[in-house]
């Protein structure tokens, strides 16, 4: 299940719309004949005009009006227009409106001023009619464009929010049959339903592999879900990462045996500890030795090793394949994202592992790493943090 708080944190760091009266410009100038001047020209144009001497009325207007522009003079009595700019970038409703600032003086300390404070753009008094409507027509499309813009990453967050919060309730409602299936097909291979000639056992074991593989998937898309509704929720305890390593090389001589591949692993950490998820560091590294047997041939080595690099335990699955061609390492813990190499004995994979690795092990503070080996092979290197 979903929580409502992600899903309202999700919300939050969406880009907030700016919700404005479109073509309504707000000027605020305590010179009477510069504000008819300049509302002239902006009607002359077909904008709707307010105006406003003072900062306080032009907050009051912004407020309850909701320009889509606003033209302001540099020099008024009490709040002076820079200092109301400020004001308005610092406030989440009105941060993104465009602001043009009036000012008598071309010194370049002021502009500097006036754009520190967040203004847009500037005009030079005496205020000429052509300058200053291509300055607010270029503001008003470019407010525009950004709020578009949010208006389309927002449509497309809720969209793969849908998309995510479908994927998570069908792989949870598709782990049930499939771990069934598995359970069945276990039992008939095992006879205990009554003998099997050679050629059942054969169909009843590729219904295991596959539903495995299935399962597999199943968990993969899963943690993809978690990640990306940001309910990956971590159960940490302290234990001794080579002992996860130790048990992964026992649980995997089987799949390797059939390959003909030798696998090790090799310890110097005595034990230490880490504050770690047990089910899901175990989960990165069943991942990382799984890959390693695919992608390896007949009759290679893999070997595992847990050692100290300074303040790190630094787990390694070194492999016997051809390596990871160098054009593709950015993309190797991309989310469904592949690699030209293909398993050594037709075995599946999905493109999402890696990427699930990835983001196990930097929620847990740690880093992964991959290398290519000068003897051949992969390297891949998991470093956890050490409990002193």
């Amino acid at each position: 299940m979903i929580s409502n708080s992600t899903n309202e944190t999700a919300e939050k760091d969406l880009p907030p719309l700016t919700e404005v009266c479109s073509n309504l410009v707000l000027v605020i100038d305590d010179d009477r004949t510069t504000q008819g001047i300049v509302s002239k020209f902006l009607k002359q144009a077909d904008y709707g005009t307010l105006a406003a001497l003072r900062a306080e009325e032009a907050r009051s207007l912004i407020s309850e009006k909701k320009p889509e522009l606003i033209l302001c003079d540099v020099n008024m009595p009490g709040e002076d227009g820079i200092t109301l700019c400020q004001r308005l970038k610092s406030d989440e409703d009105t941060s993104d409106i465009p602001i043009i600032i009036f000012t008598g003086s071309t010194e370049l300390n002021t502009m500097s001023r006036a754009f520190e404070a967040g203004a847009n753009d500037y005009v030079v008094k005496p205020i000429r009619k052509a300058e200053l409507l291509t300055r607010c027509k270029r503001q008003i499309e470019e407010f525009r464009a950004r709020n578009e813009a949010k208006r389309k990453i927002n449509t497309l967050h809720k969209q793969n929010t849908s998309k995510t919060r479908f994927l998570s309730v069908a792989s949870h409602d598709l782990r049930n049959p499939l771990a069934s299936i598995r359970g069945i097909s276990q039992y008939l291979d095992g006879e205990k339903f009554g003998t099997l000639n050679e050629s059942q056992k054969e169909m009843v074991r590729c219904i295991i592999d596959a539903s495995e593989n299935m399962l597999t998937l199943v968990e993969d898309l899963l943690d993809v879900s978690k990640i990306e509704l940001d309910h990956f929720d971590l159960s940490k305890e302290q234990l001794a990462p080579a002992a996860l390593m130790e048990q992964t090389c026992l649980l995997q001589q089987p799949a390797a045996e059939k390959k003909s591949i030798a696998i090790s692993h090799t310890d110097s950490t005595d034990g230490a500890l880490a504050s770690i998820d047990k089910r899901l560091i175990m989960r990165t590294i069943e991942n990382l030795v799984t890959n390693a047997i695919k992608f390896s041939p007949r009759e290679t080595e893999i070997r595992l090793e847990t050692r100290f690099e300074d303040q790190w335990i630094a787990l390694s699955v070194k492999d016997g394949g051809p390596g990871i061609p160098e054009d593709e390492f950015d993309k190797l813990f991309r989310e469904f994202s592949r690699t030209s190499n293909m398993p050594t004995a037709g075995e599946s994979t999905s493109g999402i592992g890696l990427y699930v690795v990835k983001r196990i092990v930097t929620s847990h503070g740690g880093e992964i790493s991959v290398e290519n080996r000068p003897e051949g092979g992969a390297h891949f290197k998991i470093k956890l943090k050490r409990i002193p």
